[in-house]
């Protein structure tokens, strides 16, 4: 029998048990959308259930590539990448102000019009267990329920999960696979492309084209989300967005050493003290986003105690005193959507997990209804220890044993996992470049996306975009969109034209 006259079977294949036929807050969503658990207990040696979620591709479902997307944390749920960041349907502070909500109590989803389902199906999971809907003995069970984790037990169930999903899905063999993902994700996913490496199973390997890791952690050993070094980095990404005064930069490095700076050990005398007055002349800032302007959304608060772990020490932002700490329903600000600072809208996290805790929606997840949602965003909640050292060496074998595309992007006001840093280390990869550092459009005319290096045959780039924070797909769309959509195509990204008067004139 010939491969066509198989194709009408394989697309049947989906399990129609998690087929989504209407999501609450929205109703029939804009491509089939599934939603389920994977069980790997026999891979595991103990009951564990991944939840996951799939929506095919808006444009060609049959053909368009898989695109897995994983948040990090570690322990954050990747549902917030899909629902606030990168998915068809976004929520966010205005799906709590609709007519339908008020009526429902179930948050409004709004259509994403730069959705990476656009470009192809998005696959996400929930993991490790019992991060999100996942779980292992019992659904309600607390962030310890299923054990301690680390980086190699990670790596072990993302893959059992993805193999698994093939199982479920065997007619997505025959299309690309791109594994994507942000923050601590940048240990999850090459530790995943290693394991598909390595396993080099059948049903899962020969379809695996690339990855992209979005501000991403590197290692425990190599000063990337990790401890251990200077403050240089920080510093550098302050003053090189004018937040401290010249006056204090000059003081700072005369009275430091760049030795100090660069690799920590004992302070300097006088040190200390200049470095001290860096939180007091930066003042209030969103670890993820310099200039994110949600100033008084409550998730944000929240996530700032959790986030400055990214930051050193010495020059971490002030916390917000309970006295001035506000109350998420009374203090949201409609900033609303349009340039120079939020080209999005506020509340996203919020409204997003209130919509997760609705029992209609859990419903029609496929999920239990009694299941405790875990987000354990960095940590939090859970025993996890980072036992990846340094993930140099993996890109370099990835350079030079395979044909596999990698990009790592960064966001350059984001000043956690900063574009400073990440360069750096991009840059000292040993690869030849084939473009050095230029500007990228969205549009091919004049209208910036950010700055690209091209490396090795231009299977390895590094690329920022410009005025984004961690959360690239939330915090500039388009511009995510537009290189995701170059990157997935093997395309160059487009380039700036200064004569361009127009975008159609490029």
């Amino acid at each position: 029998m010939s491969l066509l006259a198989l194709l009408p079977t394989l697309s049947l294949s989906a399990p129609k048990e998690d087929l989504i036929t209407s999501l609450p807050g929205y109703g029939t969503p804009p491509s089939q959308m599934y939603s389920g658990h994977i069980d790997v207990s026999k891979e595991m040696g103990q009951p564990m259930f991944v939840h996951y979620l799939y929506i095919e591709s808006e444009a060609h479902p049959d053909t368009d590539p898989t695109i897995l997307w994983t948040n990090g944390g570690p322990g954050a749920s990747s549902m917030f990448g899909v629902f606030v960041e990168l998915g068809p349907l976004r929520a966010n502070e205005d799906s709590l102000k609709t007519k339908e909500f008020n009526e429902t109590g179930v948050p409004t989803l709004f259509y994403n019009e730069y959705g990476w389902t656009k470009l192809g199906s998005v696959l996400m999971f929930d993991w490790p267990p019992p991060v999100g809907f996942s779980y292992c003995e019992d659904p309600a069970g607390n962030g310890t329920s299923c054990g301690d984790w680390d980086d190699e037990r990670m790596a072990k169930v993302s893959y059992a999960a993805l193999a698994a999903w093939f199982g479920k899905f065997p007619e997505r063999q025959k299309v690309p696979l791109f594994l994507t993902g942000e923050s601590y994700a940048g240990i999850y996913v090459p530790r995943l492309a290693e394991a598909i490496l390595d396993n080099k199973d059948p049903t899962v390997l020969p379809q695996f084209k690339g990855f992209a890791v979005g501000d991403g952690c590197l290692g425990t050993e190599t000063g990337v989300c990790s401890a251990g070094y200077g403050p240089w980095w920080n510093l550098l990404f302050l003053y090189g967005h004018g937040q401290i005064s010249t006056l204090l930069y000059d003081e700072i490095v005369t009275k430091c050493g760049m030795d100090y700076l660069k690799q920590g050990g004992t302070s300097p005398a006088g040190c200390s003290d200049a470095l001290s007055k860096v939180a007091a002349e930066a003042g209030g800032y969103f670890a993820y986003g310099l200039y994110n302007d949600c100033t008084y959304d409550a998730g944000l608060l929240r996530a700032q105690r959790k986030l400055r772990q990214f930051l050193h020490p010495s020059l971490r932002p002030p916390l917000p005193t309970p006295e001035t700490t506000v109350v998420e329903d009374t203090a949201r600000v409609a900033v609303g959507v349009g340039g120079g600072v939020n080209d999005f809208v506020c509340g996203g996290g919020s409204s997003q997990r209130l919509w997760v805790d609705q029992p209609s929606v859990r419903k029609a997840l496929h999920v239990h209804a009694d299941a405790n949602f875990f987000d354990g965003d960095n940590g939090a909640g859970m025993v996890y220890t980072s036992t990846e050292k340094n993930l140099m060496p993996f890109y370099r074998r990835v350079a030079t044993q395979t044909d596999l595309r990698v990009i790592v992007y960064n966001g350059d006001t984001d000043p956690s996992i900063n574009s400073f840093l990440a360069q750096n280390w991009t840059s000292h990869l040993g690869y030849t470049a084939t473009q050095s550092w230029r500007p990228w459009t969205i549009d091919g005319c004049r209208r910036m996306g950010g700055y690209v290096t091209r490396y090795e045959g231009e299977r390895f780039d590094y690329l920022t975009i410009r005025g984004s924070g961690h959360m690239v797909p939330q915090f500039k769309p388009a511009a995510a969109y537009e290189f995701l959509k170059s990157w997935l195509a093997n395309e160059d990204y487009k380039p700036y034209v200064a004569s361009c008067k127009k975008p159609h004139d490029a």
